[in-house]
């Protein structure tokens, strides 16, 4: 009876080692995760949710693409969606989940200035690495981040040049600003200010409104009131379109003529405002500054086209900088051998900033990394290289909304 049952559990040990119960072998010496958690917190729903979906989609195709080489570390990659819903209170609880639930170490957001702003502090206390691919307020270059923020989209410290260039260059003399009252719209009324004022322009009157704001009779108002030239808008589509459509029906439009930041750029803008008395879209042909997706070529081709056949429809603003924030974290965790946040922000500079072989395949970058040689990830929204604040440089553009409400790219926009 003994040696029978000797026999039954050395039989269950060996079915046991068999099974896969022990640890998996090391990969190039560093041992596989269980699993490897990414966090996004984006605007699925709010003024933002215009972008939200789409970045959204711009990181799921990075992640899938890494997944489909191999993932990081010997594991998938898993990302772990919170909706932000452009509101600093519903983001810092969702960043607070991120940080103590789900203990990603890194996360890819927020949309908006002011909602990352109301979040970083989370993220620097937990050592969680946060990517935002559209903050754009000038306030988080000197931001105490102890290296945890970085951005794949260039500071408004730069497109507030842009705009007031474009607004000198077609000879606006005056103008006025309608801006959100948030990080983002503070900080790009205030660049713009300074430098159209350099150009020999002159600002009349700075007009701020609340994000949470439902009507805007009275900012129209008083933006309006003294004339000027040029209208400058700083907002999101949402509340945005509002204003645009109160300028309409108050007759403004008439005599003072508008330009638009990025934030606008979406193809719902037009829908959004409606159309004038002979079905026309009243804000057809109204132009503004966004930094210019076109800036790399080939590398944005290749994502747009990949982004079309995954979600059959083409990538929106932001997208491209979303799809390159989550390849720079994936890539990063490679070249670390660890998913944990201090060591995948010592490791971004060397998978983004030169020396480096450039590759923008995620495949071909991941083998690279794997083959112990250095890269230089070349980005799809732009050239991604950080400076000592996680700032990219960036170039602008024009851009237009046609008659048939969708969204066009013009001319570069040269700034120093």
């Amino acid at each position: 009876m003994k040696t029978t049952k000797y026999l039954i559990i050395l039989a269950v040990l060996i079915i046991v080692l068999g099974s896969g119960c022990v640890a998996p072998p090391e990969k190039n010496g560093v041992e596989p995760e269980k699993e490897v958690k990414i966090g996004t917190l984006l605007p699925l729903t709010g003024d933002l949710a215009a972008y939200g979906g789409p970045m959204e989609d711009g990181a799921r195709l990075a992640i899938k693409q890494v997944n489909e080489n191999g993932g990081v570390l010997g594991s998938e990659i898993a990302l772990v969606s919170k909706d932000s819903q452009t509101s600093e209170v519903a983001a810092v609880d969702a960043m607070n989940q991120l940080a103590t639930i789900d203990k990603v170490p890194a996360v890819i957001g927020a949309a908006g200035s002011g909602v990352s702003l109301a979040v970083i502090s989370i993220a620097v206390n937990n050592r969680i690495v946060q990517i935002s691919p559209s903050n754009t307020a000038p306030d988080f270059t000197t931001y105490e981040d102890n290296g945890f923020y970085w951005r794949t989209v260039p500071s408004d410290a730069l497109q507030g040049k842009a705009m007031a260039k474009l607004a000198y260059n077609s000879g606006y003399v005056t103008a006025s600003t309608l801006v959100l009252n948030n990080p983002y719209g503070v900080g790009f009324e205030k660049m713009f200010k300074e430098e159209f004022e350099e150009l020999g322009g002159t600002v009349v009157d700075r007009v701020k409104y609340d994000p949470n704001g439902i009507t805007f009779d009275s900012e129209v108002d008083k933006v309006s009131a003294n004339d000027p030239d040029v209208i400058i808008l700083v907002g999101y589509p949402d509340t945005g379109s509002i204003i645009l459509k109160a300028a309409y029906e108050k007759g403004v439009m008439k005599t003072t003529d508008w330009l638009l930041s990025e934030g606008l750029r979406t193809d719902e803008l037009a829908l959004k405002v409606g159309t004038d008395v002979e079905g026309k879209y009243i804000v057809a042909n109204f132009t503004g500054t966004t930094p210019d997706p076109r800036a790399t070529g080939p590398a944005y081709d290749d994502f747009a086209a990949a982004y079309e056949a995954e979600y059959g429809r083409k990538p929106v603003t932001f997208s491209s900088n979303t799809y390159d924030a989550a390849a720079i974290i994936a890539l990063a965790i490679e070249q670390a051998g660890s998913a944990e946040g201090v060591m995948i922000r010592d490791a971004i500079p060397s998978v983004a900033n030169p020396p480096g072989e450039e590759v923008s395949d995620i495949g071909t970058a991941l083998a690279l990394i794997r083959d112990g040689k250095e890269i230089n990830y070349q980005g799809a929204s732009g050239e991604i290289t950080f400076d000592g604040a996680g700032d990219v440089f960036g170039e602008y553009c024009k851009w237009q909304v046609s008659e048939d409400g969708n969204i066009t790219l013009g001319e570069s926009i040269t700034i120093e």
